[in-house]
């Protein structure tokens, strides 16, 4: 399920797809095909300019160019897009009647986004998760620009876009890839919360039965290995009912390409031994990273823009 938009036109499990990481820092690739990764097929391109500040166009021109390398614009895969947390805002609204119907559910999932993040999440796309009767909302925005321009480079590299959505969503779907299949029914989950690690930044979301029930996200430096298990410490002293979690999954994104990686006299090194017990590291979802080569970046052409489903 995608929190932002999934097109109509799904393709078949079997076929092969490109996974793809818009972040400020960097934009990652990798072939995918019936749920695994095609070995060899990841990369990674720096992304320069404006975008290590935060703004999402120097991204997208990095997309472009990825998009533009002999391989992949000769496969013309299907893409399936994961926006960073620095650019598809989460959180979590209470149940409402007004959820039962458009566009009143729309209002309301707009207004809780607003509260959190000001008046400029009014013009953001917000899309709500399929939660059932009764039960909290998972809301996320992103700044409706960002997904035309999204929309728009994908149809100028003639790739169909399958999927646009949160890397949290993203974590959580390769974290169930990964997990033995079990009963659903009176079956405890075997990984209770899902802690996400980007460049300067922690996401931790508390799960049941396949959603996310509490989220809480915090800065973090690279060493996010120490700062890990302070935050999940501090975040269950304010929510006592989280305790009990046994088991955290850690997806690791915090790697920078060369461009943006810190200076070998300051990095901090630490092993994956610093990590207490319950904290488990999972399979990066974007796989062994390599370095594409960056070709100049091609002038937009002129091709007209596909009408989607969301």
């Amino acid at each position: 399920m995608s929190l932002i938009e999934r097109f109509a036109a799904l393709v078949p499990l079997a076929q092969r797809r490109l996974r793809v990481l818009l972040s400020p820092q960097q934009v990652l690739c990798v072939v995918s095909q019936g749920g695994r990764l095609v070995e060899g097929s990841a990369r990674q391109i720096a992304v320069g300019g404006a975008g290590a500040g935060g703004h999402w166009q120097a991204a997208i021109d990095a997309l472009r160019t990825l998009l533009q390398q002999p391989d992949i614009a000769t496969a013309k895969l299907p893409l399936e897009i994961s926006l960073s947390g620095r650019w598809s805002q989460l959180v979590l609204a209470p149940w409402s009647d007004a959820l039962l119907s458009e566009p009143s559910a729309s209002r309301f999932l707009q207004t809780q986004m607003a509260a959190l993040y000001g008046e400029n999440a009014r013009g953001w796309s917000v899309v709500g998760d399929d939660a059932p009767y009764g039960h909290t909302r998972l809301v996320c925005g992103v700044d409706s620009t960002l997904l035309q321009a999204l929309k728009d480079v994908a149809t100028e590299c003639g790739h169909a876009c399958r999927v646009i959505e949160p890397l949290l969503a993203t974590a959580m779907r390769a974290l169930e890839a990964s997990q033995p299949k079990r009963p659903r029914k009176g079956a405890a989950d075997a990984v209770g919360a899902l802690a996400l690690i980007e460049p300067g930044r922690i996401t931790m979301a508390a799960l049941r039965d396949g959603r996310i029930v509490a989220i809480q996200s915090q800065p973090a430096s690279e060493a996010w290995r120490l700062e890990l298990p302070q935050a999940w410490q501090r975040w269950t002293l304010r929510a006592p009912e989280l305790a009990t979690i046994e088991q955290i999954a850690v997806t690791d994104l915090s790697a920078l390409p060369p461009a943006h990686a810190p200076a070998p006299a300051t990095a901090l090194h630490l092993v994956p031994g610093a990590l207490p017990s319950r904290f488990h590291l999972n399979a990066n979802p974007f796989g062994e990273r390599a370095t594409a080569s960056a070709a100049p970046p091609q002038a937009p052409s002129s091709t007209a823009k596909p009408e989607v489903a969301a």
